[in-house]
């Protein structure tokens, strides 16, 4: 039956094309993806432009604490028997190199600061990580994009005041060799995703905790003892320097300034970039695993 097969397919085809199309998932391409998450550093640059001021009193204050480390690093020299040749080294550091890296360690430190697990804490307190996690983006993603904008305008307004201020100070050294100047500030670009991922998965904890600032006050007061900011790891025992080749602290302002002073020539300099650059990728991922196991945890309540 030939004209009963041409009017059942006939049928058919008549009803495909009055069905509805099927909606396809939602997508974003690569470039509005990079164009989004830019907007983020745009805008977190912005916000900290309007509260510029304040940063001014931080050249005072980090200006305070690197005189403090510069007369007790001077007097501990004074105290030390110089060697043979009449030099006095601590830690493989002159008292210039000791100076030199107290100093470069802060300097880095006002580039790469932020408060990430402390604003993901107050989300996840205040119910906000809700509304968060319905917008079309990944909240991590946002937020380190927010810290890479905040640093920017830390170089701009916080960082050159500071070494403005410093260098004449305290007669600072620079490196022999100028590209060092490049690599430190490379090294010290990995060293702020490094301590941004780090931030957000102290910050995770808040989904399990509920109230972290035990934890953020405990990581206030390590931090810039284990990333060496306060001291160098040469003056820690052997057993504390093997113990940190395996933690992702040394990235974070250790590996940069020790890069500054010439302390890793050849091959060691692509070798501390390197481990830089796998901690930051590391972190990153883990970051991402961690947070998508803690978000299933989010309780709302109210209306």
């Amino acid at each position: 039956m030939p004209g009963a097969g041409t009017t059942v397919t006939g049928g058919i085809e008549a009803a495909a094309a009055s069905a509805p199309e099927r909606l396809l998932p939602w997508g974003r391409s690569l470039p509005a993806t990079w164009g989004l998450y830019l907007s983020f550093v745009r805008l977190s640059f912005l916000k900290f432009l309007a509260y510029r001021l304040r940063y001014y009193t931080g050249v005072i204050s980090y200006t305070i604490f690197i005189s403090g480390h510069y007369y007790i690093y001077t007097a501990l020299f004074a105290s030390s028997a110089p060697a043979a040749d009449g030099t006095v080294s601590i830690g493989g550091l002159s008292l210039p190199e000791m100076i030199t890296y107290v100093a470069v360690s802060w300097i880095g430190r006002s580039f790469y600061f932020n408060n990430i697990a402390r604003e993901l804490s107050r989300m996840v307190t205040e119910g906000e990580i809700a509304m968060q996690l319905i917008k079309p983006f990944h909240l991590q993603t946002v937020m380190l994009s927010e810290a890479v904008g905040e640093s920017c305008f830390r170089l701009m307004m916080f960082t050159l005041p500071i070494v403005v201020v410093i260098v004449p100070l305290f007669h600072l050294r620079g490196p022999a060799d100028p590209a060092l100047y490049l690599w430190t500030f490379l090294s010290f670009c990995l060293a702020l995703v490094i301590y941004s991922q780090w931030n957000f998965l102290v910050g995770c904890l808040a989904f399990y905790l509920k109230n972290i600032q035990g934890v953020l006050r405990a990581q206030m007061v390590s931090m810039d003892f284990l990333t060496g900011v306060l001291i160098p790891f040469t003056l820690f025992p052997h057993w504390f320097q093997t113990a940190v080749q395996w933690l992702p602290f040394q990235g974070i302002s250790y590996i940069p300034v020790t890069i500054f002073l010439g302390k890793r020539p050849g091959n060691e300099l692509y070798h501390a970039l390197g481990l830089q650059l796998f901690w930051a990728a590391f972190l990153f991922i883990l970051a991402r695993l961690v947070f998508r196991v803690a978000v299933r945890r989010v309780i709302a309540q109210g209306g």
